[in-house]
């Protein structure tokens, strides 16, 4: 969906006005962390709502981003999947600030976020907000690219009770269940799910999870809300293999979530929060023979303290203003070379105002002020100015500074391993490592034309990537090769391009959304200019061909990247996705019975040249959803 659901009557009937648009076009919650219609935004965004995920046939949460204009998406294997905005993408996550209801799943380790370790359930997603560009003024040093803000339902959700099973090729089983009551006083729901899957034919990369999640949401008075989340995941993954063996790796995930709003009045609220995210990746390499097998576990723990307060000052200002307390702690004798954690603290305040100058003028201001984990200061400013000569169209130019932290594995990595030859040094600590920088220039366009169901959100960037870290191996007397890797800052890029989204809906039953791409980045680095494609495009498109037969489909096509780190350059994509689906009711509960087709032009490399991916089909029933 474009910027938000699009949810134009029919053109048959009564006249549409602006004001019936408008009203029917959501508001966007991230960018500035208060309510804002789409005009406002000081950031590009995409907003992906249920019934799209639900077009788009997808079943893991990674997938659903190949509908975000810029993003490419790749699955190393079955269990480690990757993605980035306008290239510089290796096998994590790094540039990305990940967020399920405001609790960060940006794991402080490699950067990383396990897509497939969450304890989420697609079913249970009520929206997910996708900030294009950097959103450090709001969300701090990592969210140095974008923000995915993952938003789960809450009372309405809680009301429904299914049951929801797949089956299909390449080894894909699904089964989840949800269960949950509402009332006038609170709501709660609890569901749990298993799944498995084979994503590359002859790699041992078989995947299954398990999880369990809950939710509830109570008014303790009519100004007090208290939420209470926590979940579980486990997955086990075929991963090493030696000597024709599977050996398997085991990653556990579990959270707690407490928070308190309070309504002061119409216009102003407080809200307090305390998170708990604990994971571990248990994989023993075993080599046969002498050595014993080695340990390439690791283990990550964060507690996060939020407050925050957001209301109107004056007539013509509203504002968001908060702080951040965070613990993280990570332990590895093999990534750190010590067998104690390594414990850091962290802090970041903020500010983002509203002001609407004239009835055409807005303005956009904000900044994040915060002590990281690396032991320095970052300053991350934002600036936008909108011009908006009638409700349905806006203009804006913008200005972002960011920076992403090193990792605790870049700052703090150090490893040396016997894998039967003597001790070999394989990495050394950097001897000084700079955050990375961003300055981002931007131009906005957005437009709606209400009659005619369409609208469009164009963005122009011009972005300046400076101290972007790198690694490469470095002279080391370790009485073996002599040589191991280390991080440093490598280099500078500039990004520029144009994006669009186009969301066009002219009937109840049918919806169009189209997002192309076009970027260029120049560096010394030869790699780092082709990390992006330099044209990509997706196609999303679903028809009720009455009111029991619906037909949607994806088509994602993209030119040739290449992936750094553990990457190769592969070709560029050209996936169709094709769903069938019939909807009806038996005894007053919603039945859905669904047909996938997926790959359907042949199978594509997505990481590394030599796997590619296959054709699928895929059967889902669902009940009560």
């Amino acid at each position: 969906m474009l910027g938000g659901g699009l949810a134009c009557p029919s053109l048959a009937g009564a006249a549409i006005t602006e004001s019936d648009f408008l009203d029917e076009l959501p508001v966007v919650l991230s960018p500035m962390r208060l309510s804002q219609p789409l005009a406002d935004s000081p950031s590009a965004v995409t907003v992906i709502d249920r019934d799209m995920i639900r077009a788009a046939g997808v079943t893991q949460l990674l997938d659903v981003f190949r509908l975000v204009p810029g993003f490419s998406v790749a699955q190393q294997d079955g269990h480690i999947g990757t993605l980035t905005y306008h290239g510089l993408g290796d096998g994590y996550s790094r540039r990305f600030q990940v967020l399920i209801d405001g609790r960060s799943v940006y794991s402080p380790d490699f950067g990383q976020v396990y897509w497939r370790n969450l304890p989420i359930s697609l079913e249970d997603i009520d929206r997910i907000e996708v900030i294009r560009g950097p959103a450090a003024a709001s969300y701090g040093a990592n969210a140095f690219m974008g923000v995915i803000n993952i938003l789960t339902q809450s009372h309405e959700g809680a009301k429904r009770i299914g049951i929801m099973a797949g089956s299909g090729g390449h080894g894909y089983r699904e089964l989840s269940a949800r269960v949950g009551m509402a009332s006038e006083a609170g709501s709660w729901r609890l569901s749990a799910g298993q799944r498995a899957d084979d994503y590359y034919a002859n790699v041992a990369d078989d995947v299954r999870d398990r999880y369990l999640d809950g939710r509830g949401d109570w008014s303790m008075t009519g100004a007090d809300t208290l939420s209470v989340m926590g979940g579980m995941a486990h997955s086990r993954l075929d991963d090493d293999v030696v000597a024709g063996q599977t050996f398997p790796v085991n990653v556990h995930s579990a959270y707690g979530q407490i928070s308190w709003r309070h309504v002061h009045h119409a216009n102003a609220e407080t809200r307090l929060a305390y998170d708990l995210t604990r994971q571990s990746y248990s994989d023993d390499l075993d080599l046969g023979g002498s050595p014993p097998p080695i340990d390439l576990g690791f283990s990550t723990h964060r507690q996060n303290l939020t407050a925050g307060w957001k209301g109107v000052l004056g007539a013509r200002m509203r504002a968001a203003l908060g702080a951040e307390y965070r613990l993280d702690e990570v332990q590895s004798r093999f990534y750190y070379d010590q067998a104690s954690s390594i414990q850091e603290h962290s802090w970041r305040v903020y500010g983002n105002g509203e002001f609407r100058l004239a009835p055409q003028w807005l303005v956009n201001a904000g900044a994040m002020l915060e002590s990281t984990h690396a032991g320095r200061r970052e300053f991350s400013p934002r600036l936008t100015v909108h011009f908006q000569p009638r409700p349905t169209q806006s203009f804006r130019i913008g200005y972002n500074l960011g920076y992403r932290v090193p990792t605790y594995y870049e700052l703090f990595g150090k490893i040396a391993a016997d894998f039967g030859f003597g001790l070999d040094a394989l990495l050394i600590q950097p001897d000084s490592l700079k955050s990375e920088r961003i300055i981002s220039r931007e131009i906005g366009w957005w437009q709606a034309w209400p009659t005619a169901g369409l609208t469009l959100d164009m963005r122009a960037f011009y972005d300046k990537y400076t101290n972007l870290i790198d690694f490469a191996e470095v002279p080391v007397a370790d009485g073996q090769d002599n040589l191991a890797y280390q991080f440093f800052n490598a280099g500078d890029a500039t990004l520029k391009g144009v994006e669009f989204q186009f969301e066009w809906k002219p009937a109840a039953r049918t919806r169009i959304r189209f997002a192309p791409a076009w970027v260029r980045i120049q560096s010394a680095n030869p790699d780092w200019r082709d990390s992006a494609p330099p044209y990509a495009f997706s196609l999303l498109a679903e028809h009720g061909l009455n009111r029991n037969w619906w037909l949607s489909g994806t088509w994602n096509k993209s030119a040739a990247l290449t992936w750094l780190g553990g990457g190769e350059r592969v070709e560029g994509a050209n996936r169709l996705d094709l769903r069938l689906a019939w909807r009806g009711k038996q005894s007053g509960v919603p039945i859905e019975v669904a047909v996938i087709g997926r790959r359907l032009l042949g199978g594509d490399a997505e990481f590394v040249a030599t796997r590619e991916t296959e054709r699928q089909i895929l059967l889902q029933l669902r009940a009560g959803f």
